[in-house]
C-alpha cells in the first residue's frame, strides 16, 4: 500500500489567518503485480485530480476532495518487457503537482492473463 499526501494550504491549526505553505508529497515510486491493483491513500485539504499518463493504468475514482482512497489498477502486461508510466496528482488550480511513478513486471512466457472482466475459461 502506498500513501500519498497533498495540501493546499490553510486548515485548523491555532492560527488561521496564517496560511501554511502548498505541497504535494507522495511516494515516488509503486511496484505492481501483473494485472492487479492496489490502494493508494491520499490526505488532502483540498480538492484533487490523478491523470495516468499511459492506457493500462487506471485509477478510481480520478478525483476527490480532502482525504480519501483511490484504487489503482494495471491491465495485464503482455508486452514481453517491465514497463513503467506514471501517475499525476494536482490540486483543483493546477498549482501544486507530484507523481508516482508505477512499474510492472512482464507475465511469464506462454502464461494467460485475461484482460479485467474478461471471461478466463475458454469457450
Amino acid at each position: 500500500m502506498m500513501v500519498a499526501f497533498m495540501a493546499c494550504g490553510g486548515g485548523d491549526d491555532e492560527d488561521d489567518n496564517v496560511k501554511k505553505p502548498d505541497y504535494i508529497a507522495a511516494n515516488e515510486e509503486l511496484e505492481m503485480p501483473d494485472a492487479n491493483e492496489t490502494t493508494l491513500s491520499i490526505k488532502a485539504n483540498c480538492k484533487w485530480t490523478l491523470y495516468p499518463e499511459v492506457d493500462w493504468l487506471s485509477v478510481d475514482p480520478a478525483s476527490g476532495e480532502n482525504n480519501g482512497k483511490v484504487t489503482i489498477t494495471a491491465s495485464p502486461n503482455k508486452t514481453g518487457a517491465r514497463r513503467s508510466g506514471t501517475i499525476y496528482m494536482r490540486n483543483e488550480a493546477g498549482t501544486l503537482e507530484n507523481k508516482v511513478v508505477v512499474s510492472q513486471k512482464a507475465a511469464p512466457e506462454n502464461s494467460f492473463v485475461p484482460e479485467p472482466g474478461e471471461n478466463p475459461l475458454p469457450g
